[in-house]
């Protein structure tokens, strides 16, 4: 199955397809709104999609509310003085039903316990950290594809990746040698004001060594230095390191995105960390 297609409606942008059953409202033009509302929900009844997954401002969440999505998700300062809002609507109600429930809840509730205490950030010596760039894509591609079965966007095509890059989307590395063993990315807003924390992989040989919380701390460096304030992630619900790591580095958690993303080969629901930097 092909990944899900970025296109614009109007002047604002989605994802659209059957590999995530969803349509995602990535940024809303706020001209667009309401009249959105109903064309997103008429596209998901024409495509049979089974969600609608939309990050909005807080204040035009009205209409989208009134029009049966419900919040799921909130992060303080993620646009220029005022919050950003993540809202759904489900189609069907197996699409909101979470069989493994209780272990999300213990995942939460382990990374909460260890909030604000600091993540291991100095890399055996044997190991470096880069900025990367254009010619690394073929390497990014190949520990994506090493990493992940399945991901919600193409990154284990290079040609993907590079066009992230020329968009704007900074990745770090860490290597061994010539060999990249761990990535991630800083996917800034339009406007400039927020960044995700994503895409982090670590080759499994080189797991427990600080790596992930390494590129936490360059991206996180990164963005102080841009001028970019609010820090979020989408992060799988399920997993205990990647939820602790955002915890331990003050991060607050701020919602669940129920059986949002087709991740490591199912669709799983995600938990949502932001920061003020």
């Amino acid at each position: 199955m092909s990944h899900d297609l970025i296109v614009k409606i109007g002047r604002s942008n989605i994802q659209i397809g059957d590999y995530n059953d969803r349509i995602y409202l990535m940024s809303l033009f706020p001209e667009e709104s309401p009249e959105i509302v109903n064309r997103l929900i008429n596209m998901a009844v024409d495509r049979d999609l089974s969600k609608i997954f939309a990050k909005v401002p807080k204040s035009l969440s009205t209409h989208f509310l009134s029009g049966g999505f419900e919040k799921e998700a909130e992060v303080p300062g993620m646009y220029p003085d005022e919050d950003g809002v993540f809202l759904s609507f489900y189609r069907y109600p197996w699409r909101k039903k979470q069989d493994n429930k209780a272990e999300l809840e213990s995942v939460l509730s382990v990374a909460e316990s260890k909030k604000g205490k600091g993540n291991v950030c100095t890399l055996p010596s044997n190991l470096h950290l880069n900025r990367l760039g254009l010619k690394d894509s073929h390497a990014l591609a190949r520990l994506y594809e090493r990493t992940f079965k399945t991901y919600p966007f193409p990154i284990n095509d290079p040609a993907f990746i590079e066009g992230e890059m020329e968009s704007g989307v900074r990745f770090f590395g860490v290597f061994e040698n010539d060999e990249l063993v761990g990535a991630a990315s800083a996917e800034v807003s339009e406007d400039g004001y927020s960044a995700e924390m994503t895409d982090f992989a670590v080759n499994p040989d080189y797991r427990r060594m600080g790596i992930a919380g390494a590129l936490l701390q360059a991206l996180e460096s990164y963005c102080v230095e841009s001028g970019i304030r609010c820090l979020f992630t989408i992060a799988r619900a399920c997993s205990y390191g990647i939820n602790s790591m955002f915890s331990k580095g003050n991060y607050e958690y701020s919602g669940q995105l129920i059986n949002n993303t087709n991740i490591s080969g199912s669709l799983e629901s995600m938990n949502v960390w932001h920061k003020m930097v």
